[in-house]
């Protein structure tokens, strides 16, 4: 119960109290029902400074708990390999553009990163485009485009909206290994990107070196 539930209850019970001493003290003297009235008195401001307390100390018990840490991981690359692994599963990709969209593609390219970007084709082990979907890496909005490579694996090309920055600076092409995924990135002057694959796929460094050059 509520610190104002004890409040209610203990008024309450006060003015049960003092219908019962005045009427029990009718037949006695007028001392007799003052000091009635003033141990029930203070009986019953005893209890509402007890539920009072109570309440104020449930209060700021479940302040000293509440957690307000907005500490999050800025590990980009594990959240291009988590888009990758959940969205691009199985045989066929979830995608907001499908291939053949040119025009579709183009006007969500541009609402989301802001950039004028078509489709890119590459000969180096993707030349399928399965489609694109709208991300958000880092708390920067993007775009993901699905490829899929001679062996039938698939292959994504993330491209964030992070421009160059003291933080961000201009890089070539970097390459690191997540579990079974190859990423390689780059930051550009408006844009970063990175493309995602298997690790065991040998054209991977191509692709991303093609890609490079393109976008």
């Amino acid at each position: 119960m509520t610190g104002h539930y004890y409040i209610a209850y203990a008024i309450e019970s006060f003015k049960v109290v003092m219908d019962s001493a005045v009427i029990k003290s009718r037949p006695k003297r007028a001392a007799d029902r003052r000091r009635w009235m003033a141990g029930a008195a203070c009986a019953v401001f005893l209890g509402i400074g007890v539920a009072v307390g109570a309440s104020l100390s449930r209060d700021s018990g479940a302040s000293q708990v509440v957690d307000l840490s907005l500490d999050q991981s800025n590990d980009w690359i594990d959240d291009v390999c988590a888009n990758f692994r959940v969205f691009g599963r199985k045989y066929q990709p979830l995608v907001d553009v499908g291939p053949g969209e040119d025009a579709a593609f183009a006007e969500l390219v541009q609402r989301t990163i802001g950039i004028d970007m078509t489709v890119p084709t590459f000969e180096e082990g993707a030349s399928i485009f399965e489609g694109a979907r709208v991300v958000a890496i880092d708390r920067a909005p993007g775009i993901e485009l699905f490829y899929r490579n001679a062996a039938g694996d698939l292959l994504s090309v993330f491209v964030l909206a992070r421009p160059a920055s003291p933080d961000n600076q201009v890089t070539d092409v970097q390459e690191t290994i997540r579990d079974d995924l190859i990423v390689s990135w780059w930051q550009s002057e408006r844009t970063l990107v990175a493309v995602v694959g298997p690790s065991s796929d040998a054209n991977m460094p191509e692709l991303a070196q093609a890609a490079y050059l393109k976008l």
